[in-house]
């Protein structure tokens, strides 16, 4: 089964995006990593002036958890700095997305999936965060992969 995948979404409002899954090199991981590590893309394909709302990030969360249900996967998610709505202006962009990312995963998760939030911190260009998603029985390759991403901390 190819894991690689492209679904678009269309909200009721006429938003569209495209939910990429795109499959990471095995050689560029940590040593004992035996689980495919999936990178995770939310791409918005037209711009609208309304604002997106709750239910939008519901759906794009039940897309994501039912990749994680049909494959044995770990899903990675870098939270970027691209510009967002967002009340506060005091709040980074991709700490913004980050918060966001953990609030669509409570709505979807049950106990059988981890939600692996990572901080790398970076006074230069602003903190990364990551996330990693998975069914909780490859919590060791998530630790491993966190411990790894970890050593980039500033």
């Amino acid at each position: 089964m190819a894991l690689d995948r492209v679904v678009p979404l269309e909200t009721r409002e006429g938003h569209k995006y495209l939910i990429k899954f795109n499959s990471f090199n095995l050689d560029v991981l940590p040593d004992g990593i035996t689980v495919p590590i999936i990178d995770i893309t939310i791409e918005k394909v037209n711009d609208l002036a309304e604002t997106n709302n709750a239910g939008t990030l519901f759906q794009i969360a039940a897309i994501i958890k039912d990749y994680a249900i049909e494959n044995d996967v770990i899903l990675y998610c870098y939270c970027d700095t691209a510009p967002i709505a967002k009340r506060s202006r005091e709040i980074l962009n991709q700490e913004f997305r980050s918060l966001l990312f953990i609030k669509m995963f409570e709505k979807q998760a049950n106990d059988e999936y981890l939600n692996e939030q990572i901080i790398i911190n970076d006074p230069a260009n602003g903190d990364h965060y990551i996330h990693l998603f998975s069914k909780i029985h490859n919590k060791p390759s998530i630790e491993l992969i966190a411990s790894e991403l970890q050593r980039f901390d500033k």
